[in-house]
């Protein structure tokens, strides 16, 4: 049998052609015995698919291998054989192949549960974890050095975290070793900065060692990305994951460093920084020490208030920031006022939707609720030129990168400053958002949830700004605002959003004349606001102040992943990988197979 199977088994191994071109013969020849059918074309019959399950559980290594190899063959793209593997118990035989001491035993029977994990099917998903698929896979990668084994390892996981009832089996079982294995050992973090953390590696260093392994770190981000947005306790395990949050500060900044932030690996790796900033001033060890009160002048100002906050606006454009006496590293990187200019290289380098929406998702989330490091990083977004870029992105034609904008944009104008500088500036462009322009300006089709959001956004800039409620009435906001109202096919959230705007700008009594001279009655802002219709506590209007990581609150309680403008290279019978499935949206999962 192993004669038998002479080079053949090489072209397989190492072949790069179309799937299995060269080594299907190599898969075949070791069942010489078995499948032998008298005359024809070579003497082969194609075996049937129990017959292949059974070989699983052949006494010989080489038959073992090459079932499984043929099984990774017979299940890319086919979402049918993989539910048959499954029901004829293929999977446990293949999950007990991990243990095996043979290199091509366990690689092969990697490469098929890679291929059987991928997909929108959740059962081939539970059946892998159900016979302890994962501690079997960990087991495997903390043994091997091997590069390309690794890649598949980590692949399955990635595809196994797409679905909610493993990632806290991953979590659990999995992630000292993604860390300790791939994120830390090949970022290149502890070489490149001294354990320091968080410092890229200039110019000198712009191939970094990283991207040797750059297919098993994408992988292994993509997976902590998915387990991420699982519940808090996940988080927390991510954050105080030793090396971790340094090895992705450590990669992003790299990559700003290099110029090449659309790939898919920074984009993981921004994905999961946002997931890990979701609720931080809330969960991090002894966060009680951070919060800060509110300001008293907090909400709607009367208007016999509006001239008198120059001298607070001066000292708001200043902030002293504290200098540390050791360096950050950990989950405090996460917070740490430097990261803004992460976020904000990437705001302004970045072509690719889903890294935009992250890096305005994390700061959304480092700036919601009271709390020192938010108000360190809504003023050094101020000074770094963050709301500008925000600003001219919501003009975007991604919506969730415009509703990442305006979320982001309405915690940044907790701060003072921040909040009269995009009443000057922002205004026209929330406007420009809103449904109800006329021919000079096309509608823009956008969701519900992006709607409530710039909704949002604009309440919060209004309720403090005469100069910004005049903005919104220049731009033609009264309009779309009012439109907005009477037209019958909005939702209550997107009502009583324009509702809030409407009563604030009436609030304004120097702004009434103005406002009947233009034809507005009383009555067009005096909207009753009946109480929103969600069961949740969320104000002006039913937005949240942080993102929810990677889920879509759209009302129908379903996740969504950030979207994706693919599921990943998609399943692959040969070594090659190739770009096979494009989707503008992408359900919960982002998957990756081999």
């Amino acid at each position: 049998l192993v004669g038998d199977r002479g080079g053949a088994r090489d072209m397989y191994y190492w072949g790069g052609a179309a799937p299995l071109a060269q080594g299907e013969r190599g898969s075949m020849a070791s069942l010489d015995s078995t499948l032998r059918k008298g005359p024809g074309p070579g003497g082969w019959r194609q075996p049937e698919l129990p017959e292949v399950i059974a070989m699983l559980n052949y006494r010989l290594d080489p038959v073992r291998s090459n079932a499984a190899a043929y099984l990774q063959h017979l299940t890319y793209k086919n979402d049918k054989v993989k539910a048959e593997v499954r029901r004829l118990k293929g999977i446990p035989a293949l999950v007990s192949m991990l243990d095996n001491p043979n290199r091509e035993v366990h690689y092969a029977a990697c490469g098929a549960l890679k291929n059987i994990s991928y997909g929108k099917d959740p059962d081939n998903k539970i059946a892998i974890k159900n016979c302890d698929g994962v501690p079997a896979l960990i087991r495997l990668l903390r043994k091997t050095r091997d590069q390309d084994l690794t890649d598949t390892i980590t692949g399955t996981l990635w595809n196994l975290s797409s679905h909610d009832s493993v990632k806290m089996e991953i979590v659990d079982h999995a992630l000292h070793a993604l860390s300790d294995e791939v994120m830390v050992p090949h970022s290149g973090w502890e070489r490149g900065s001294n354990g320091g953390g968080g410092g890229g590696g200039g110019e000198e260093n712009c191939k970094p060692r990283h991207l040797e392994w750059e297919m098993a770190l994408t992988n292994t981000a993509g997976c902590l990305r998915n387990v991420s947005s699982e519940r808090s306790e996940a988080r927390r395990k991510l954050r105080e994951c030793t090396g971790l949050v340094d090895s992705l500060m450590y990669i992003v900044q790299s990559q700003i460093d290099c110029k090449d932030v659309d790939n898919k690996l920074i984009e993981n790796s921004v994905c999961l920084l946002r997931n890990l900033s979701y609720q931080v001033h809330r969960e991090i060890p002894g966060c009680e020490r951070y919060q800060e009160a509110p300001p008293l002048n907090q909400g709607p100002a009367p208007s016999s208030q509006k001239g008198g906050r120059k001298d607070d606006d001066a000292a708001a454009d200043v902030v002293d920031i504290p200098k540390r006496t050791t360096p950050a590293k950990g989950y405090e990187l996460l917070y740490q006022p430097e990261v803004v200019r992460i976020y904000t290289s990437l705001l302004k380098e970045s072509k690719n939707p889903t890294v935009l929406e992250a890096s305005a998702g994390a700061v959304q989330n480092l700036c919601a609720g009271r709390w020192t490091y938010g108000r360190y990083i809504r003023a050094l977004l101020r000074q770094e030129k963050g709301l500008p870029m925000m600003t001219e992105l919501l003009a975007h034609g991604n919506d969730r990168v415009v509703r990442a904008m305006s979320g982001a944009l309405r915690n940044l104008a907790i701060d003072a400053r921040n909040r009269d500088l995009l009443g000057k500036h922002a205004v026209p462009h929330l406007v420009a958002n809103l449904p109800g322009g006329g021919q000079s300006q096309p509608v823009r089709a956008l969701s519900e949830e992006t709607v409530v959001s710039v909704l949002s956004t604009l309440h919060e800039v209004l309720g403090s700004s005469l100069e910004a409620a005049k903005t919104l009435r220049a731009s033609q906001g009264i309009e779309r605002l009012v439109l907005i109202n009477k037209d019958g096919n909005r939702s209550d959230r997107e009502v009583r959003g324009a509702g809030l705007v409407l009563q604030t700008v009436w609030a304004y009594k120097e702004l009434r004349r103005t406002l009947e001279k233009d034809g507005w009655k009383k009555t067009d802002f005096m909207v009753n606001l009946n109480p929103p219709t969600t069961n949740n506590n969320r104000a002006n209007g039913g937005y949240e102040d942080s993102t929810l990581p990677l889920i879509d609150k759209g009302g129908k309680g379903d996740r969504e992943m950030i979207p994706m403008n693919d599921l990943g290279p998609g399943e692959c019978g040969s070594r090659k990988y190739t770009h096979t499935h494009t989707h503008t949206k992408v359900l919960t999962v982002l998957d990756f197979s081999f």
